[in-house]
């Protein structure tokens, strides 16, 4: 990746690990598992790479067609 990604994935990480510290939470609409620090981002972060590797996995071969398949 080139360099502006990195530091612009390092600046979004520093700041949502910010935003979980310093937001406030409502204890009424919380699950147990909020309690756990840095819980949400790493459950979407987990989410994406699940994602996006299934949609590799079982979309390619359903999507994916021979290079001469219109020629035919």
């Amino acid at each position: 990746m080139k360099k502006w990604h990195w530091i612009a994935l390092s600046l979004l990480t520093v700041l949502s690990i910010i935003a979980e510290f310093t937001m406030h939470h409502d204890p009424s609409h919380t699950y147990s598992w909020s309690g756990i620090p840095l819980f949400w981002i790493w459950f979407g972060f987990i989410g994406c790479v699940l994602l996006i590797y299934f949609a590799k996995v079982l979309l390619v071969p359903i999507v994916y067609k021979k290079e001469d398949y219109y020629n035919d």
